[in-house]
C-alpha cells in the first residue's frame, strides 16, 4: 500500500510528539496548514524554542529566526538544536546519547523528502527532546523530595533534643 506525501505529514502531524510539542505554543501563527507547521519544525526555529524551555541556560545556542527556505540557515539551525540537546543531556543529566540522531542533512536539503524515505527522522529529533523534558522533570522532582527529606529529619532531631 502506497502511502502518500500528505497522508504521511497528516500522520506525523497528528503525532504525539507533535501533539506535545504544540503545548509550548501555536506552530505556524496558528495556520491549520500542516505543510506550514512541519516547515515551522523542520527550520529548526520552534524546536530551539522548545529546547530553551527545557534547558533555559544554553551557551551560545542561537538560531536565525527567518530561514525563509534557506538550506544552509536550515543546517545551522538543526545543528544548534542537536548540539543544545547533546549539551544538555551531557551536562545537566550527565548522560550520553548514544542512539542515532535525525540526519539534518537530509531534513534540510530536502524536508519532504526526508518525511517520505524516512518519516522517524523529525521523530527522533522531537522524542530526545521529550526524553530530555522527562529527565528534568523527574530531577526536578528528586531534588524537591530529598529536600522534604532533609527537612524532616531536620524537624525530627530537633524535636529529640
Amino acid at each position: 500500500m502506497d502511502v502518500t506525501v500528505s497522508e504521511l505529514m497528516g500522520n506525523f502531524m497528528e503525532s504525539p510528539l507533535v501533539v506535545w510539542v504544540k503545548t509550548f505554543g501555536p506552530l505556524a501563527s496558528n495556520s491549520e496548514d500542516k505543510l506550514t507547521m512541519y516547515m515551522e519544525l523542520v527550520d529548526g526555529v520552534f524546536l530551539h524554542k522548545i529546547m530553551t524551555h527545557i534547558d533555559p541556560n544554553p551557551t551560545n545556542h542561537r538560531v536565525n529566526k527567518h530561514v525563509n527556505n534557506d538550506i544552509n540557515l536550515r543546517i545551522q539551525n538543526l545543528s544548534t538544536v542537536i548540539r543544545h540537546i547533546r549539551n544538555y543531556y551531557q551536562e545537566n543529566l550527565q548522560q550520553l546519547i548514544l542512539m542515532s540522531l535525525p540526519n539534518i542533512l537530509a531534513i534540510a536539503k530536502d524536508p519532504l523528502s526526508a518525511l517520505v524515505s524516512s518519516h522517524t527522522e523529525a521523530r527522533c529529533s522531537l522524542s530526545t527532546e521529550i526524553d530530555g523534558r522527562m529527565h528534568a522533570d523527574r530531577q526536578t522532582e528528586m531534588d524537591g523530595r530529598m529536600h522534604a527529606d532533609r527537612q524532616t529529619e531536620m524537624d525530627e532531631t530537633g524535636q529529640t533534643d
